[in-house]
């Protein structure tokens, strides 16, 4: 990000301007636009696509694209018009012109976010240098390049979507179109294995530089703390986990361990220890030289009592499967970390799957801002406006909907228990089910969609369930959740990104679904963040359509008692038992509030492993900077295989570097302790590995250049394989501590 971009941001934040929604300054531009378009649509296919290539024969590195704004609009709308017989409203070019600038553009669900996102690329692409639009899921990037390709090709622009399971030369050739589509963190994995190439041609991504995320709050926030993993297989781990997994099958709880009062985090007991220190014959647990065998202690004791089955992850074809907690769904290449994995495997006595040694890592922020150019788009993002322009310099834009919104969002209604808050579902399930009106109700987990599918089919109510047993039917299941009748349970925000109408995509009975109210949404449970309350709400009521929302819920529910916010109620309400909804605006106000406290501690902890992580990245890109001019520009004494040779250290010092690092990290707010600030202690410790890291690649250099051949003593990764950690799986309290013990600012 460029320091007059950043320094504007700041300009932007004292003049309280993180969120824009004057937008009346874009009125002329829009209807140049469409005056400019009328000049268009009498002339041919033929005469459209010459203009197209004058214009791109006009374009140099320095033009300014923004002159050619109106000419590349124009020909979009019209593209629109004679390849999918769509004519934008005004609005979506208003948001196309706003995209542009770079923001984050809030839009309405429905509003047609994947028609604007068209216009910016293209003009965009004029500069030859590549345009990514990242979106959600794999079933999404390949469903709009599939959807958007006429309209591309129609202005001779080149279009490519990417999927994991394509090979290098495919994916290769899809980075270096105009406009490729793909998913944030598989770009991610593909610049991670084409950071670690040994050969020129093994190099599939080219250098970022305007980038369009949709569903922005997603990828960029919810997903923000769950770094990108290439892993190899360099080392071998000796800790032996079964015999690890035997001794805490042993252990009690409130005699053995602890946990703490929000079951966020487990602590062994001073006798525990001393068994352990038998157990394994060992002096001191404590001491470096079992710092292995600890660890192994500690995330064997997480697997069994932090980490629940059908919450947290499935067991699907004899493999562990995360659950990813803010959409329901199976994270398919999503791991836990530092041999957390494999102590949940031994625990559901499946066969351990080498993790392997991190060899690359990346923070999405920071790949993300790795483009020089940065826009996106979501349906929530204001509540979220601070962290956009703290992290990505990004303000956020209100875009109007093309049609006023008629969603009616009902108050909660707050039961003292969870039995009598499934029995008021599943009869208000049965009511509108009686009515013809379709209703999605809204899951936090998979066990809880399962066992609320029972109770309803118990009513003798048909329904379907999405959710991370079965998502691959996801945009079907989603599709039809507008059909009249329809009765569909959904885990948390599965879906997302694919719209729900009224009637289904043939409209059927659609006219009567409108005369009914529309969709009804059910949520069973407040979410840590209101945004993706809102999220959930937003499902219902696209394009001026009528329909509702309400969320049902319990002081039993998990937001409730993970949090304790019964304690926050005025002490005569703490106790309450009712058969019957609880109606206390004191009771609601308690909890908007505790919400309102929680999305603050989650936004500190992403600032904090952020803070981190921003470290590791200074060191990663002077690093990596090194290593690519070897890779292209070697020193001219030097051959091919001592290339390779000094490569491979590159490779092998920078992964023991980052085990370092963690090592490091995980202990570091005990430094609190004697007085220091741990962010800066890490900082220096970071910044002192990392000079040793530097002489002993120069060391090894030298060597390299001087002599014919070097044994290195190991050899390159016979193989590598990416996936997402999830870099704190358990909201634990290390980054909590790190937030209230350290006052210093990175």
């Amino acid at each position: 990000m460029k320091i007059k971009e950043i320094i504007n941001t700041y300009i932007t934040r004292l003049k309280g301007e993180d969120v824009v929604e004057n937008l009346a300054s874009y009125d002329t531009l829009v209807t140049e636009i469409f005056e400019y378009n009328k000049s268009m649509q009498d002339k041919s296919d033929h005469q459209l696509g010459e203009i197209a290539d004058s214009i791109r024969k006009a374009v140099t590195e320095q033009t300014d694209l923004d002159n050619f704004l109106i000419e590349i609009y124009s020909l979009v709308i019209e593209a629109f018009k004679r390849k999918l017989g769509i004519t934008p409203y005004k609005v979506q070019v208003l948001a196309a012109i706003v995209l542009n600038k770079g923001t984050i553009l809030e839009m309405q669900t429905g509003e047609g976010k994947t028609i604007v996102a068209v216009f910016s690329a293209c003009l965009n692409a004029l500069s030859k240098r590549g345009v990514h639009i990242l979106t959600f899921n794999e079933y999404l990037a390949r469903r709009d390049a599939r959807w958007m390709k006429d309209i591309y090709m129609f202005l001779g622009f080149s279009v490519a979507y990417i999927q994991e399971n394509m090979d290098n030369e495919e994916k290769r050739i899809a980075y270096n179109c105009d406009i490729t589509y793909s998913t944030a963190k598989q770009v991610g994995f593909d610049f991670l294995q084409s950071s670690m190439a040994y050969q020129e041609s093994a190099v599939i991504i080219r250098d970022f530089h305007y980038v369009i995320v949709d569903e922005a709050d997603a990828i960029l926030i919810d997903e923000a703390r769950n770094p990108l993993v290439l892993a190899g297989n360099f080392n071998t781990n000796s800790t032996s986990s079964y015999e690890i997994h035997q001794f805490i099958s042993g252990l009690k709880e409130g005699i053995d361990f602890h946990l703490d009062e929000y079951h966020r985090n487990v602590f062994l007991t001073e006798e525990a220890m001393r068994d352990a220190e038998q157990y394994f014959s060992v002096v001191n647990l404590h001491s470096s030289d079992n710092v292995n065998l600890l660890t192994g202690i500690n995330l064997a004791l997480q697997a069994r009592t932090l980490l629940q089955k059908d919450i947290d992850y499935i067991v699907e074809d004899n493999e562990i499967r995360l659950i990813d907690e803010f959409t329901g769904r199976i994270m398919e290449d999503r791991k836990w970390q530092n041999g957390l994995q494999s102590a949940v495997e031994i625990k559901e006595g499946l066969n351990v799957q080498s993790e392997g040694t991190i060899l690359n890592t990346i923070s999405l922020p920071h790949l993300i801002r790795l483009y020089s150019r940065i826009s996106g788009m979501t349906g929530t993002a204001k509540p979220s406006k601070r962290e956009f322009a703290d992290v990505y310099h990004l303000k956020v834009t209100i875009i109007p909907p093309n049609k006023p919104s008629q969603r009616k969002d009902l108050p909660n209604i707050i039961y003292t228990g969870k039995k009598e808050k499934v029995k008021a579902i599943v009869n208000e399930v049965k009511r509108i089910k009686n009515s013809g009106r379709p209703v999605l109700i809204g899951t936090l987990t998979v066990k809880e969609s399962e066992e609320l599918e029972k109770e309803i089919r118990s009513n003798e109510i048909d329904c379907v369930v999405l959710n991370a047993k079965n998502d691959e039917y996801e945009a079907s299941v989603i599709e039809n959740a507008g059909l009249l009748g329809a009765v569909t349970i959904s885990t948390n925000m599965a879906g997302r990104g694919t719209d729900i109408m009224l009637g289904g995509v043939q409209q059927v009975n659609r006219e009567e679904i409108v005369a009914l109210g529309g969709l009804h949404i059910i949520a069973t449970n407040l979410h840590e963040s209101c945004r993706i309350d809102q999220q959930l709400r937003g499902r219902s009521g696209r394009q001026g359509d009528p329909g509702s929302s309400q969320f049902i819920i319990s002081f039993e529910d998990d937001l409730m008692v993970r949090y304790n916010l019964k304690s926050l109620l005025p002490k005569k309400f703490r106790n309450i038992i009712s058969d019957t909804p609880v109606h206390i605006k004191a009771i609601d106000k308690s909890i908007a509030l505790e919400q309102r406290i929680i999305e603050g501690q989650l936004y500190e902890q992403r600032k904090t492993l952020y803070n981190y992580s921003s470290f590791i990245e200074l060191h990663r890109k002077i690093y990596f900077e090194r290593r690519t001019q070897l890779l292209f520009n070697p020193v001219k004494t030097m051959s091919e295989s001592q290339k390779e040779q000094q490569l491979l250290h590159f490779d092998y010092f920078w992964s023991n570097y980052l085990a370092d690092i963690t090592t490091i990290k995980e202990g570091i707010y005990l430094e609190r302790m004697a007085g220091r600030s741990p962010l800066a202690e890490f900082c220096k410790r970071a910044d002192e590995l990392f000079k040793q890291l530097m002489e002993k690649l120069d060391n090894t250099v030298n060597e390299v250049t001087s002599t014919d051949t070097i044994e290195s003593g190991f050899k390159k990764p016979s193989s590598t394989w990416t996936y997402v950690v999830n870099d704190n799986p358990f909201k634990n309290q290390f980054v909590i501590k790190l937030i209230q013990l350290s006052n210093f600012k990175f």
